[in-house]
């Protein structure tokens, strides 16, 4: 019999309980469809329980040929982390804030829709991942000034849109005043340039132009990263920049600079850690920095 693994977090936004009775769903779901189907919790804190990534393994091991997730762009990754270079596709079933990958690969945004688009008919794709020092990611990597936007971000979680939404406003006011630049050395394509900027992200597969509530990929297999900044400059800039953002033509500002390459190296002027985070989680990683892609090195699930 084909056997199916369920990874859920029952930490995910929509609450324990809904997280249960989604992954109850999608568990009957599948069994319907002839399948054998296990369960394990991510991050379970059971001592005597083994880790969800050993008992991922095991599950692997013992002949599983298909994996779900329940959670956000963080539990994605770290699932997907455990399958890189298999033939075993991910199926994810978005449970978080942005979903980036979910959306990119068109699956519902809506839990209940994901489970029924996934279980029902679903296809088998090959996509790239991008790593920055052996440490992978599935969307992106920040430097700089974005890590700390993330983290006020994460912080605001379940505190209300509204109230949400002015505190980050105001730290972000904050941030552009007292956040110090980077000076940085990037090489790529056999060249080097050097960047004085507050902040970089490098996309594994270039984002499209019109920037939306959230940057998009119209292709997730291209073997390119993206590279993507703002040279420093006046903050009283940073509205036209906006503006230009979300018109598309952004690609034709001074200020803003990318590139597109399948490798890149960050330097900065002294070894030392810089915070990076990658899909979300936050890291502490020496320079230099190594980006690469790694062309289909995942198989994922998609509508």
């Amino acid at each position: 019999m084909s056997q199916a693994l369920i990874v859920v977090n029952y930490r995910a936004g929509a609450g324990a309980i809904q997280v249960a009775a989604l992954a109850e769903r999608l568990s009957e779901r599948l069994g319907a469809q002839g399948l054998s189907v296990g369960t394990i919790a991510f991050d379970d804190d059971e001592a005597t329980v083994p880790p969800w990534p050993q008992r991922l393994r095991d599950a692997l091991a013992a002949g599983s040929e298909q994996v779900f997730v329940l959670g956000g762009d963080g539990t994605v990754l770290a699932v997907a982390t455990q399958l890189l270079g298999q033939s075993v596709p991910l199926g994810i079933i978005p449970l978080g804030t942005a979903n980036l990958l979910a959306r990119d690969l068109g699956i519902p945004l809506q839990p209940e829709a994901a489970v029924d688009a996934l279980a029902d008919d679903s296809t088998v794709t090959a996509i790239d991942v991008g790593c920055v020092n052996g440490e992978p990611f599935l969307c992106a990597s920040m430097i700089g000034l974005t890590t700390a936007l993330a983290r006020t971000r994460e912080a605001m979680r379940g505190r209300g849109p509204l109230r949400a939404a002015l505190r980050l406003a105001r730290k972000a006011l904050l941030l552009l005043w007292r956040y110090r630049s980077h000076r940085m050395r990037i090489q790529l394509h056999g060249e080097q340039w050097k960047v004085e900027t507050r902040a970089l992200v490098i996309t594994n597969n270039p984002i499209d132009a019109i920037v939306q509530s959230y940057p998009s990929r119209a292709c997730l297999n291209s073997g390119q990263l993206g590279l993507y900044g703002v040279h420093q400059g006046p903050l009283w800039e940073l509205p036209r920049l906006a503006l230009r953002l979300m018109q598309g033509d952004w690609t034709q500002d001074p200020r803003i600079f990318e590139q597109q390459a399948r490798a890149l190296r960050i330097e900065t002027r002294h070894e030392h850690e810089l915070v990076v985070m990658n899909d979300g989680e936050r890291l502490r990683l020496k320079t230099p920095l190594l980006y690469e892609s790694r062309p289909a090195a995942l198989r994922v699930l998609s509508p």
